[in-house]
């Protein structure tokens, strides 16, 4: 059983997460925070594996609370929430810490997608935002960074498996787009990693993100 606290400061919309949720088994909502004080309390007192987190709080910020939440419980899962497609707020959650982000209006069937995606240890972003990095990396939009010259030793099948696997794809998923096997799909990955020196791919994929490989 996944546990999960929800963020929200708007009980209609925690009251619709709920159901959603705990439709068919399998999650169960063990506590609801209406702001971020609140929400820091309770991951410390009941320690949930996955925090659905609002990013638009009253009082400390969904992106604050985030960050000095995994400052104290790293292994805590937390997937973001959002009313809006925003670079920037994206951006600052995946800086924070946060495993995944997601619009609300596509959560639903999709919350619980990225739900199962964090838990597996992959990174997820719903297709709208996916949809947005891949629309800002084919127009060849450029991002400064210190660490933008480490992409230079991946050679092009290894950049489009790092795209994919930033978007949230998984491996068989991934194999079947590149026509490829799953067995290639992981050596790519392990040494895809072992190149930029990371440890799984929710750190390739803020690596990415930083780096300007994909875009935001």
């Amino acid at each position: 059983m996944i546990r999960i606290l929800l963020v929200d400061d708007h009980i209609l919309v925690r009251e619709a997460l709920r159901v959603v949720l705990e439709l068919n088994g399998g999650m169960q909502v063990i506590a609801e925070a209406d702001d971020g004080e609140t929400a820091l309390r309770m991951a410390e007192e009941l320690v949930p594996d996955v925090v659905v987190m609002d990013v638009a709080l009253l009082g400390i910020s969904g992106i604050e609370t985030t960050r000095r939440m995994l400052t104290k419980q790293p292994n805590i899962k937390v997937l973001a929430l959002s009313t809006h497609l925003d670079r920037g707020i994206i951006q600052q959650m995946i800086d924070a810490g946060a495993c995944g982000y997601i619009v609300k209006a596509a959560a639903g069937v999709e919350l619980k997608r990225g739900i199962r995606s964090v838990m597996e240890g992959r990174f997820y972003l719903c297709p709208e935002v996916t949809a947005l990095l891949v629309a800002n990396t084919l127009r060849g939009r450029s991002s400064p960074s210190a660490e933008k010259s480490g992409n230079q030793s991946l050679t092009f099948r290894e950049r489009q498996v790092v795209t994919l696997l930033a978007g949230g794809k998984s491996a068989p998923e991934l194999a079947d787009l590149l026509h490829i096997s799953s067995r290639t799909v992981d050596v790519h990955r392990r040494n895809i990693l072992k190149k930029l020196d990371l440890h799984n791919v929710v750190d390739l994929t803020k690596y990415a993100i930083r780096t300007g490989l994909i875009l935001l």
